[in-house]
């Protein structure tokens, strides 16, 4: 049986050395399902805020913060698989702050600069490619049979 393999674009990365993803840098598809998650993050962060704006009992506000990490964990597993948040991020809250961005928002970033490249890549090539199967397709059609 013959097989048709073409280029698909899937990519692996190691994340911190705790996981690796799968998922193809200039898919528009996966950027939307990251922009969803910094959605639900920042809902679950402005609810935490509004909540832990009515009390000034130390205990509720730290059960109010592992409650929220709780849940920002379960949005991350959601769209890169179970345990992943264990995993790549062990012992840190996804809000603990790093270079001047959340560790979670770090993360996201990355992946959005790496996408931000590929696209830029894979246009760079495309027109290149296009016109060489243009030209490949033009000249069959061009071709005058024998009489």
């Amino acid at each position: 049986m013959k097989e048709l393999n073409f280029e698909t674009g899937l990519m692996e990365m190691a994340v911190n050395g705790g996981r690796t993803i799968r998922f193809n840098p200039a898919d528009i598809g996966f950027l939307d399902l990251l922009y969803g998650l910094l959605g639900k993050i920042e809902a679950i962060e402005a609810e935490t805020r509004k909540k832990q704006g009515q009390t000034e009992d130390l205990a509720k506000l730290f059960d109010r913060s592992r409650a929220s990490d709780k849940r920002m964990r379960e949005a991350v597993d959601s769209v890169f698989g179970e345990g992943f948040s264990a995993d790549v991020f062990p012992g840190i809250r996804l809000t603990a702050l790093a270079g001047g961005l959340t560790v979670l928002e770090n993360f996201i970033f990355a992946i959005v600069d790496e996408m931000d490249e590929s696209v830029r890549d894979n246009l760079s090539k495309r027109e290149g490619r296009i016109a060489k199967y243009t030209a490949k397709y033009q000249a069959r059609n061009n071709v005058v049979p024998l009489e």
